[in-house]
């Protein structure tokens, strides 16, 4: 089993705006249907991406991916989260912590005691079988850092 792999936090460094076109129409996955229109080639919407992925500037942070451990669920080696800091974990969420120094990020697994809402033990998971998973129990020394809403992987390279 290869050891997991830490990230690197960023800042957000501009508070500018950045509005984008918005395509009017669809763009579908799965299906088929009839050809869009011509005209919408010339798209009039705008979308604010800030907006979009940013919820709160002053607690948000972008982490690059470094290593496969969770290319199973299609976060890959150089992509960039964003991550937001003060969101309590839900089940299964991508999560990064601060751990023996490094951050790492992944699949948040809390197990409760039976019968209770209280945390027993918290499994990080990999999603890629060659990685091990995190186990962190009481007496683990780790910090939960924040909660990552959003992966850009670049399609193009």
């Amino acid at each position: 089993m290869h050891p997991t792999n830490p990230i690197k936090l960023y800042k957000l460094d501009n508070e500018s705006d950045i509005f984008i076109p918005l395509l009017p129409a669809k763009v579908k996955a799965g299906g088929y249907g009839s050809f869009e229109s011509p005209a919408l080639d010339f798209p009039e919407d705008t979308i604010d991406l800030v907006k979009l992925l940013i919820k709160d500037k002053d607690t948000t942070f972008f982490a690059k991916v470094s290593g496969p451990s969770l290319e199973g669920i299609g976060i890959f080696d150089g992509n960039i989260l964003i991550v937001q800091k003060g969101l309590f974990p839900r089940e299964n969420d991508i999560v990064v912590v601060y751990y023996g120094g490094e951050f790492f990020v992944k699949r948040y697994k809390p197990k409760y005691h039976e019968n209770s809402m209280k945390m027993k033990t918290i499994k990080l998971q990999s999603e890629n079988p060659a990685y091990n998973d995190m186990d962190i129990t009481e007496d683990t020394d780790f910090e939960l850092w924040g909660v990552a809403t959003w992966n850009l992987n670049k399609l193009r390279k």
